[in-house]
């Protein structure tokens, strides 16, 4: 399949069946605060029920007191929801740790803490409410589609931080943002409602972990969504329709309730199936459209279902060529359409040819098992190469068509179980790829003792794309560590109080890294030292300010005395900028767990301070 023009979005709509079912069936009723709680199924909001708000108000009167011991075979997670921007405690909402087995809630508490009883095992963890929402980032989108209603309210586990319960453990925080919502009305040209549109706002790639970013309409047409902070396109889809009359783009603000009218119009439909050459259903991959005057310009532009059905759509007019490549085959020949408003193609088969692959092989962890489902990218290294993705079948093995001679550059990474990055000839046959396995990392905070923080892989150097893997990272006595991280040079973020720090780890397969971590609130601490220049020559009378590593540290402003030297306070992490004259320079108080450090500052000649 054709490498795709730019990198998108995706969520995991893979896990959308398994999801619903988890939704639909495992919602148990609420019998006190620390049990579960019912919910409508399949509803993108949570409904409250008159058990539900006797128990927040039960909770929001109850005062601090001695928690019951823990059960055994249980451990208790606790912790407590904060406002990812103004860091403020957030009280009386659902707070869910959701496994295979189901989900347990509670309520959180008048001062925004929780505590729940679990099973040991691992569980994706977030909040539920009609007010705050748990987001994510959402992952690459490989094969793009319109909205779809089976992912209408479904939540997506790939945005819900993992949180490891193998101990008791405290000050699991759970961060949550205000958000907005979006509601309105979908109608057709002549202003009838559309039943059953289904409607999205894609944004920047937050991504509520409830799904409610898509709804489907109802009878008269009604939609709402719910969705953080920020800058929104909507988009619709209706089996009758090709799409929205005219874009619509909205920036939406903690609060905000917002107001629309979306219109559908006719535009052009093409649908059919994809067969092999043998007529037996082809499985899913991308339509693809001609974006050039080559023949081999084309680019992803839609979705094959996993049936070897697809619907493609389009509002504009005029000749769009179209061919199909689903995934392990071989692209089909291509087809032209003259499309126009209210025009239809149905009944389209697209057969694909009988070819033998370029290159082909299996893929296997570092253990050497077969990784099945997995995304595998190659990009040329020499002139008139072309670059595509595959995936594996269910028994890891991947063959890729319609590759020209030369050298590769093939990479690939999968959740828990490693990263690839290789260099490969083509033509090939039987060609092992081995992910990299997975390390742990170790470390130290600078500035929080006790506490959480979510931590998110963002990069592998030499790999253009992975998996985010949001997890919760619980620190205790300054230590903290994070499992399963994939072996390579990996650029992480860690967030705090909504205060996001980068950081890289050098991680090694089966052994463990060791890492520093400047995250929690700044140290208060006495600095004194000595203003001097070049040569070294104290600078008398220089003014020494500090700048606050944020709105919430104090500045300070002294003066050296006849011989350089000053004193005054500061915070951990500060930057501390001396003055006098022309001259001017910069230092930086240390992170250190110590109440008094020396911090000299050298000067030199500047224009401009």
């Amino acid at each position: 399949m054709t490498a795709p023009l730019a990198r998108l979005v995706r969520s995991r709509g893979i896990a959308a069946a398994g999801l619903v079912a988890l939704a639909i069936g495992l919602w148990w009723r609420l019998a006190d605060p620390t049990e579960h709680i019912a919910a409508t199924p399949g509803s993108p909001q949570r409904t409250m029920s008159p058990e539900l708000a006797g128990v927040l108000a039960r909770t929001r009167a109850i005062a601090a007191a001695p928690l019951p011991a823990v059960h055994d075979g249980m451990v208790r997670i606790s912790g407590s929801v904060v406002d990812q921007i103004s860091h403020d405690a957030v009280a009386g909402v659902e707070v869910v740790f959701r496994s295979s087995l189901g989900e347990t809630t509670t309520i959180a508490t008048s001062t925004g803490t929780y505590s729940i009883e679990l099973p040991p095992g691992a569980y994706r963890a977030f909040v539920r409410d009609d007010s705050v929402l748990s987001i994510g980032h959402a992952d690459r989108v490989r094969v793009a589609s319109g909205p779809r209603a089976d992912t209408a309210g479904v939540p997506d586990e790939a945005l819900m931080p993992l949180v490891n319960a193998s101990a008791d453990t405290e000050h699991v925080e759970l961060s949550v943002l205000h958000g907005g919502s979006i509601s309105g009305h979908v109608s057709d040209g002549n202003g009838r409602p559309i039943a059953h549109a289904v409607v999205r706002a894609r944004g920047h790639g937050l991504r509520p972990a409830l799904g409610t970013d898509i709804a489907e309409t109802d009878d008269q047409g009604r939609f709402e969504l719910r969705v953080a902070p920020g800058q929104y396109a909507l988009e619709a889809s209706h089996a009758a329709f090709a799409g929205l009359q005219e874009p619509q783009a909205l920036e939406v603000d903690p609060g905000s309730k917002l107001v629309t009218r979306l219109t559908m119009t006719a535009g052009c439909i093409i649908s059919g199936r994809v067969v092999r050459a043998d007529g037996t259903p082809a499985g899913d991959g991308a339509i693809e459209r001609q974006y050039g005057d080559l023949d081999t310009e084309f680019g992803p532009a839609g979705r094959i279902d996993p049936d070897g059905t697809f619907r493609w759509v389009t509002n504009e007019e005029g000749d769009v060529t179209l061919r199909v490549w689903p995934w392990k085959s071989p692209p089909s020949p291509f087809r032209r359409f003259t499309c126009h408003d209210g025009a239809r193609f149905s009944e389209i088969v697209f057969q694909l040819p009988t070819r033998s692959p370029t290159i082909s092989g299996v893929l296997v962890d570092a253990a050497g098992t077969p990784v099945p489902f997995a995304y595998l990218d190659l990009e040329p290294l020499d002139p008139g190469g072309q670059g595509q993705q595959e995936r594996t079948d269910a028994d890891g093995r991947w063959q890729v068509y319609d590759m020209p001679e030369g050298n590769y550059h093939v990479e690939g990474q999968v959740p828990g179980r490693g990263v690839l990055d290789e260099k490969l000839v083509v033509p090939n046959k039987d060609v092992r790829l081995q992910l990299h396995g997975v390390g742990r990392i170790e470390g130290t905070t600078t500035d929080l003792a006790d506490g959480s923080f979510e931590a998110v892989f963002e990069a592998c150097t030499g790999i253009s794309s992975i998996s985010h893997e949001p997890r919760l990272v619980t620190v205790t006595g300054g230590r903290f560590a994070i499992d399963d991280a994939p072996a390579c040079d990996l650029q992480l973020s860690a967030t705090w109080h909504g205060r996001r720090t980068k950081l890289s780890a050098d991680v090694v397969a089966n052994e463990t890294t060791e890492i520093e971590l400047a995250i929690g609130s700044p140290r208060p601490k006495t600095i004194h030292g000595v203003v001097r220049d070049r040569e070294s020559r104290p600078i008398p009378d220089a003014v020494v300010r500090t700048i606050g590593t944020d709105d919430d540290t104090e500045a300070h402003t002294v003066r050296t005395d006849g011989a350089g030297r000053y004193t005054m306070r500061a915070y951990s992490g500060a930057q501390i900028v001396a003055t006098g004259g022309r001259l001017a320079g910069l230092a930086l108080v240390g992170r250190a767990n110590v109440d008094d450090e020396e911090v000299d500052v050298m000067v030199d000649i500047a224009d401009t301070y």
